[in-house]
């Protein structure tokens, strides 16, 4: 495996929800050695409450990747050559766009920390959660332009848009060994 810098390499899977992120990244995790850090929005107390505001993103970006840079130094302790996360700065932008009419701050802290970033395409069925709020396939599908539009300037994304869990873990892994290769 390679490693930029005596780190580990960075890989970010962002999109719209129920695309499979957290599926896909504890599957790539679980193939790659890698350990993963989950999105923690999912778990806070005032995403839970329905409490969110713009100040709450801001505070999100910052505790994710306060996450991400902790485990991804715990992981190049151990020698670990790959780190994952189920969100990033996309996830963050596109709520508060889509909710608050405009991106939250602090999200330029996160811009260049992956070295890949996997786009996950809504083309899976939508399965309820008690935060997720967008069965509508057209409303999914404009956010996802509005993901698209976000990634479309990094060097290395990927769209992940296999109908399976098999076939998007396979492209995941190609999109990896792609830019690695490179």
């Amino acid at each position: 495996m390679v490693q930029l810098d005596m780190r580990p390499f960075r890989i970010a899977i962002t999109g719209v929800e129920s695309t499979g992120k957290s599926t896909l990244a504890l599957a790539l995790g679980s193939k790659l050695n890698a350990p993963v850090v989950e999105e923690l929005a999912r778990t806070d107390a005032d995403v839970l409450a329905d409490r969110v505001n713009l100040e709450t993103l801001s505070r999100l970006s910052a505790e994710q990747l306060a996450a991400c840079n902790s485990v991804e130094k715990f992981a190049a302790r151990k020698g670990a050559a790959v780190i994952i996360t189920d969100t990033d700065d996309s996830v963050l932008a596109v709520w508060g766009k889509a909710v608050f009419g405009q991106i939250p701050n602090g999200l330029d802290a996160w811009y260049g920390w992956a070295d890949l970033t996997l786009l996950c395409y809504p083309n899976l069925p939508w399965q309820p959660d008690a935060l997720r709020s967008s069965p509508d396939l057209a409303e999914r599908l404009k956010l996802h332009d509005a993901y698209l539009k976000r990634v479309a300037h990094r060097n290395r994304w990927t769209l992940i848009d296999g109908a399976s869990k098999a076939e998007r873990l396979d492209q995941a892994v190609r999109a990896f060994h792609a830019c690695i290769s490179h």
